[in-house]
């Protein structure tokens, strides 16, 4: 076994090998040279300048599930949130549509008594930064009492 048929042996396989990574070489410099894969410098100035950015003050909906356990209720009317708005940052398209940020559910069958929550705040718009992120909530909770009117009771026949 000589130098010669080490060389000449699979002769047309190793050109066809060589081809191929010589081609493969050029084929991945030439990407790892194109501009849309190097990594572009901008600056925080240009990308405040692409949008138009304003703050909003929107009011926060608490989000109920559920229902009271048997013999109590919830005073809505009395529920309080505070704070009651929030201020949100972000792209003006984005800021324009927001009514208002919802809490973390709140599942009223776990409550026999009044309670006071530290809760969460989602919305739906991306792009958004939130000042405050927790709000508390307080949630009255009362019995339900049955009131008999007065006067003598009432004979059924």
């Amino acid at each position: 076994m000589g130098l010669g048929s080490i060389i000449f042996n699979n002769f047309f396989a190793k050109i066809i090998s060589l081809a191929l990574a010589v081609a493969t070489w050029f084929y991945v410099f030439d990407l790892v040279n194109k501009d849309s894969f190097s990594q572009k410098n901008e600056t925080i100035e240009d990308v405040f300048s692409r949008y138009k950015f304003v703050v909003k003050e929107v009011p926060v909906k608490p989000v109920f599930t559920g229902k009271s356990p048997e013999g109590y209720r919830v005073a809505f009317d009395k529920v309080k949130i505070e704070p009651d708005k929030i201020s949100v940052f972000g792209p003006e398209e984005a800021v324009a549509g927001l009514e208002g940020l919802q809490t973390d559910r709140i599942n009223l069958g776990e409550y026999t008594r009044s309670v006071k929550l530290s809760l969460g705040l989602n919305s739906d718009v991306k792009f958004l930064r939130i000042n405050d992120k927790v709000v508390d909530v307080y949630i009255p909770v009362e019995p339900i009492t049955v009131v008999v009117p007065p006067g003598p009771p009432v004979k059924e026949q």
